[in-house]
């Protein structure tokens, strides 16, 4: 008997999966595993090549099943997607809009025999699906970073230490460049990922008010304080607490934190009793905590307090290879959210999103995806599908760094040249190694090896990756190498 994370079982209805999985293991004795759709997304990496056999056993399982579609094709990855189907499915007609993405439909359980021969799969080689359960808070920290922000996987080694010990972080950088997403990464692989993230925006009050909010206060502490308030260092309790623009605190309150720092203790407002804190902090600012230093607006003994570990996440605009596995998770998130039938991004729409300098950074980003999502129609999201404002702003004459005023050739041509030009940038950063060069690209090695072959980017020497290059195994009989 053997296991395989090359196919996995995707199903609602754990005991329809189960005569699945009881089928392959008498027919072609293959174990498989078995999750439910909404845990598809922590299965994936752009590396991932194996095949989802999606369980559509009634009607109500085909919108969580066409979400798995549209996330999978929006974000080009590279996964196979088949689907085992229930006669009741089948008549209903509603997947016949997902056939043309779909690698096979069988018809259960007149087509057992068809879908054990199609399963014989899960032994050819490849890159397994990722198994949460087992993987090390590394292999976590670089599976999410690479499905969205690759520049960010230089970060993998210090975020694995920032998450596996319990001392203050700050993140650094410009409104909308992710520090809250990397706060939550740090606080979801750490041992207090069983408890809540808490964010505190120290920007948003003065004096009394921000004092409540963090360290709460007794009844009359001051005027309108009618009652009690518990204040988020005391309701976070063992779990993790952010203080977002924690530049914008008072010298008096910088005291008080520090004072919680150190020890954990605090007084609410008005009250004499000492309370104990027991979160983690992590600490976040859009300015330079430098400037505010030498201004003397903030403490030095409290930034080196925080500056335990510490992250800058650099802008956008200095992170162009970001911006597509960016916007294609943005289109299959707002796309579920809104039930749209989207399945692709155009490369114009990339094209024109990858030149733009995104002074808002991924907040921006983020709104102008959902404004396009919103105004789609069709399976592709297209240039006009932009906001208005954006594309005004691509055609200005400012923005002539993106388009050139010369014909240089079809779309066709000009991406073809933009593409083997940025594969042979990843390849020169990563030293040549094609898995690390697919990483910076956000593509699977088997479409990096594909566009090299295509672009004549191999040498004579070079061997096929491709698991579709490569001899199929000799069955569950075949070598051990050959099995995951």
């Amino acid at each position: 008997m053997f296991s395989s994370r090359r196919l996995v079982v995707v199903a609602h209805d754990y005991r329809f999966a189960t005569l699945i999985d009881e089928h392959l293991r008498r027919t072609i004795q293959l174990a498989v595993p078995m999750v439910r759709f909404e845990d598809v997304p922590s299965l994936l990496t752009p590396e991932t090549d194996g095949d989802l056999l999606l369980i559509a056993n009634d009607t109500h399982d085909v919108t969580a099943l066409e979400t798995v579609v549209r996330e999978t094709k929006v974000q080009l990855l590279p996964p196979r997607l088949a689907v085992v189907e229930t006669e009741a499915v089948r008549n209903s007609g509603q997947l016949e809009a997902l056939t043309p993405y779909l690698a096979h439909r069988f018809l259960w359980p007149q087509q057992a025999r068809e879908l054990a021969l199609w399963a014989q799969r899960a032994f050819q080689a490849g890159v397994p699906f990722a198994d949460p359960a087992s993987e090390t808070i590394a292999q976590t920290i670089r599976r999410r970073l690479i499905n969205h922000t690759p520049s960010l996987t230089a970060m993998v080694d210090r975020l694995c230490i920032a998450a596996t010990h319990d001392v203050t972080v700050l993140l650094e950088g410009e409104p909308g460049t992710g520090k809250t997403f990397l706060a939550r990464l740090i606080h979801d692989c750490s041992p207090r990922r069983g408890q809540r993230l808490w964010v505190v925006s120290c920007g948003t009050g003065t004096g009394q008010g921000i004092a409540s909010e963090l360290f709460g206060h007794v009844p009359g502490a001051f005027s309108g304080a009618e009652t009690a308030k518990v204040g988020k260092l005391a309701a976070a309790g063992d779990g993790t607490i952010l203080l977002d623009e924690i530049d914008a605190l008072s010298l008096e309150h910088q005291t008080h934190l520090l004072r919680v720092i150190e020890t954990g203790e605090f007084e609410p407002v008005g009250s004499n009793e000492t309370h104990f804190c027991k979160a983690r902090i992590l600490a976040a600012t859009n300015r330079s905590l430098t400037e505010a230093l030498e201004r003397g607006r903030f403490r030095h003994d409290l930034y080196y307090r925080l500056q335990v570990v510490s992250f800058h996440l650099p802008p956008l605009r200095q992170r162009p290879e970001d911006i597509a596995p960016l916007v294609r998770g943005l289109v299959a998130r707002y796309g579920t959210k809104y039930a749209k039938s989207l399945y692709s991004v155009g490369s114009e729409t990339l094209q024109v999103l990858e030149g733009h300098p995104w002074p808002g950074n991924i907040r921006q980003l983020e709104n102008a995806i959902q404004q396009a999502v919103l105004s789609s129609r069709g399976h592709e999201l297209k240039l006009h599908h932009l906001p208005p404002q954006l594309l005004a702003q691509t055609d200005s004459p400012s923005r002539t760094g993106l388009f050139s005023s010369s014909f240089d050739g079809t779309l066709k041509q000009t991406r073809e040249a933009t593409e083997r030009a940025n594969i042979l940038r990843a390849l020169e950063k990563a030293n040549h190694s094609r898995t690390r060069a697919a990483q910076l690209l956000g593509v699977s090695r088997v479409t990096l090896y594909k566009k090299m072959k295509l672009y004549k980017l191999l040498s004579r020497n070079d061997a096929p990756q491709s698991p579709a290059d490569t001899p199929s195994p000799p069955g569950v009989h075949g070598e051990h190498r050959n099995f995951y």
